[in-house]
């Protein structure tokens, strides 16, 4: 481990290295791939906390719309880049489509309190 830092901190030192895009040139995959994360991860917790898909599906599609707007709104200021709409318009697409793995989700089935009190009579 000790090897592999030496040498990325000596190619570092010679070569600047920068963040670039990893698919595209734009950048839209990327955005689309974080949104459908941000949005799946979400959908799911809210299910599984609610029992409700309508409420899960917008609440990971929402969160992932507020991330990619937030992103962009402070790209500029932050990450000295440029505010671009349609990225955050990919994060949001991609945040609905991660947000309907709750569709195919099975309703739990709730379990029947125990009636303590009919127990002591």
């Amino acid at each position: 481990m000790k090897k592999i830092a030496i040498v990325v901190l000596f190619l570092s030192y010679f070569q600047q290295i920068k963040a670039q895009p990893i698919f595209s040139e734009k950048g839209y995959p990327e955005h689309f791939i974080a949104g459908t994360l941000i949005g799946g991860v979400t959908s799911y917790f809210v299910y599984k906390k609610t029992d409700n898909k309508l409420k899960a599906w917008v609440a990971g599609t929402l969160t992932a719309t507020a991330v990619g707007f937030l992103k962009e709104a402070l790209d500029p200021r932050l990450l000295s880049g440029v505010n671009n709409t349609t990225d955050a318009l990919y994060t949001s697409l991609g945040g609905a489509v991660g947000a309907s793995i709750v569709i195919p989700l099975k309703r739990r089935k709730r379990r029947k309190t125990p009636n303590i009190t009919a127990a002591f009579n």
